[in-house]
């Protein structure tokens, strides 16, 4: 509710800046992945507060086998140095993204969380190659498209559920910028997206569990279990191994 239109008004803001009419062909795509994006959220945050984090992560983390198939699909061929570091990467992302179980009590709903997260998972998977779809007509409007379509849908999500909100003034500044870093970081995506293959290029955007884990260790204190330090260590080879291929 707080993060979305925050996205929206600084993709706004960018576009109005550049002056470039929206093109037609960008249209579909962004109105896929905005809807999808919904789903995403919707299915995740749902799995993370029934299910056990250390099983959700994982199995999210996934997500990027859906366009990088896709990448191979129409005809990317990466060397097999890339291919081989995107392997690599894919390991260590799943080892990385681990984390520890949220509870006993969380066992009876697991089957439920599963499913949830292998279905936020595909749709990630989908809203990437979206994105990347509509990057070729225009990275910009695509993005800001896309997140005025899950606006939308959460506004009125918001309006049919009416739920009680704790938000305080404390609270706008973390929610603003999670909307600022998650256009931001989409819109790079998006740009990366038409110089190098999707393949590639989606397997190098998914690596956040790495940073994720590293800036829980640095600002949360918290401890580093031996499979993620092992999957930061792989992941970082992985992402030599693309640059180097």
């Amino acid at each position: 509710v707080f993060s979305q239109p925050a996205g929206l008004v600084l993709m706004a803001l960018i576009v109005l800046v550049r002056g470039e009419p929206v093109s037609q062909s960008v249209l579909l795509p962004a109105l896929a992945a905005g809807l999808l994006m919904v789903v995403t959220l919707a299915a995740y945050y749902t799995a993370l507060a029934i299910g056990v984090m250390s099983i959700i992560g994982p199995i999210f983390s996934l997500s990027v086998a859906v366009p990088v198939v896709v990448g191979l699909a129409r005809g990317e061929r990466p060397s097999a140095v890339q291919l081989a570091g995107i392997a690599v990467a894919l390991g260590g992302v799943v080892l990385a993204s681990r984390e520890k179980s949220a509870g006993e009590h969380h066992k009876a709903t697991s089957r439920a969380s599963v499913g949830l997260a292998l279905l936020s998972g595909a749709a990630y998977g989908f809203v990437m190659v979206f994105y990347a779809q509509g990057a070729e007509t225009d990275p910009y409007w695509s993005i800001a498209l896309s997140r005025l379509t899950s606006t939308v849908v959460f506004a009125a999500a918001f309006i049919a559920v009416r739920p009680a909100l704790k938000a305080t003034r404390r609270d706008a500044a973390p929610l603003l910028a999670i909307g600022a870093f998650e256009v931001g970081a989409f819109t790079l995506f998006s740009v990366a997206s038409t110089f190098a293959y999707l393949s590639i290029v989606s397997v190098l955007g998914s690596v956040y569990p790495v940073f994720l884990a590293l800036l829980a260790y640095g600002f949360l204190h918290e401890r580093l279990a031996r499979a993620q330090l092992v999957g930061v260590a792989a992941t970082l080879a992985g992402v030599a191994l693309m640059a180097a291929g």
